[in-house]
């Protein structure tokens, strides 16, 4: 969109100028407006946040991050052959290992394995013992030396994280006790102000959970889009609004959305003052998809962000729900930005304020 010296940019991050948007951003005369930040990686790389919130911890150790995002640990692995290394750094996470492959253990703790910078589900793994992980490593690195595919070549890896599995996830027999996680998408604009949108996803995996190590199947255990190609089920039984999920009461619901806000509200309030890893800009916005995971107790764990998230999951049937997004991101932060005066529209879905705290810069 362009009039004149205003000037709307909607492109991939890689296309986006960000010496020109930076200038811009110090010209009064020009309002030119970008839909991503520069500078996130303390939000969008698991290794980094995993650090920031060690960090904050340190600094605020009453913070409901404690209680709502899981165990995570740090692995900096250039090779396999360095995992003792590594696991040498992760001490905690080695020694707890080191139980698990004891005898006497009669209930192991697992642990869930991801690639810090990786998408699309391909790396994620579960496991109980340093051997598991070995033979992961080993067999994915033998693997990358034969594939040219280096998008997906996780021997280009050296970042991992490793957090704790939550191993009893909220479960509704309406859904075949299929377990799920929340995509909540999340709006961050200017310096900075941050919403909730209230048209979450329900994500499905394909097959009944079953917390059985011994018959570990990836169809039971992942929830991610990409990871269902190979599902007997329709993309109606996959994805699901989740204000509409069976068996879940009002008061659930709201209680659930309460925690999400929450928690939402305390990552950016503690991202703001990180200016080295998050540096909101007063002429930007972004649209970031936030993964939620509830326990059977319905305690909401945060899991990940991702930047330009794939709009695409919700199939045709749920597409009101990213339409009405985009409308609530034209009414309130883009129409506003230009000086036009914010729109009316009733819409079914909304955006949720939940931090305001303006800096100039």
């Amino acid at each position: 969109m362009s009039n004149n010296d205003n000037v709307l940019y909607w492109l991939e991050y890689e296309e986006l100028d960000f010496d020109m948007i930076y200038r811009a951003a110090k010209d009064s005369n020009r309002k030119i407006l970008v839909n991503s930040y520069c500078i996130r990686k303390g939000l969008l790389r698991k290794a980094n946040f995993a650090l920031f919130v060690q960090k904050y911890l340190s600094k605020k150790p009453d913070s409901i991050l404690r209680h709502h995002y899981p165990e995570t640990h740090i692995l900096d692995l250039p090779h396999p052959d360095y995992l003792d290394e590594a696991l040498n750094e992760a001490y905690e996470l080695r020694d707890v290992l080191q139980a698990n492959a004891g005898e006497t253990t009669d209930k192991p703790i697992p642990f869930i394995l991801k690639a810090s910078i990786l998408d699309k589900a391909s790396e994620l793994f579960i496991f109980h013992t340093q051997a598991e992980l070995e033979d992961f490593f080993t067999t994915k690195f033998d693997n990358d030396d034969e594939d040219e595919d280096e998008e997906n070549n996780i021997s280009m890896v050296r970042e991992w994280v490793v957090q704790r599995y939550i191993t009893n996830p909220k479960l509704l027999s309406t859904y075949q006790n299929r377990k799920f996680h929340l995509r909540v998408y999340v709006v961050a604009e200017k310096n900075l102000r941050v919403y909730v949108y209230d048209g979450i996803l329900a994500l499905f995996a394909s097959l009944s959970y079953q917390n059985d190590r011994q018959s570990f199947n990836r169809l039971c255990h992942i929830t991610n889009t990409c990871a269902q190609i190979d599902s007997p089920l329709d993309e109606e039984d996959l994805v699901k609004e989740f204000f509409t999920l069976e068996e879940l009461g009002d008061e659930i619901r709201s209680d659930i959305f309460e925690q999400i806000k929450t928690i939402v509200k305390e990552i950016f309030t503690g991202l703001h003052s990180e200016t080295p890893i998050f540096q909101p800009l007063k002429n930007a916005f972004e649209i970031y998809g936030f993964d939620f995971l509830i326990d059977e107790n319905n305690q909401v764990y945060f899991l990940e962000a991702n930047a330009y998230p794939d709009f695409k999951q919700t199939g045709n049937s749920l597409s009101i729900l990213i339409k009405e997004l985009f409308q609530n991101v034209v009414q309130q932060i883009i129409l506003p930005y230009f000086g036009h005066e914010q729109t009316n529209k009733d819409l079914q879905r909304r955006l949720h304020l939940v931090y305001d705290k303006q800096r100039t810069i």
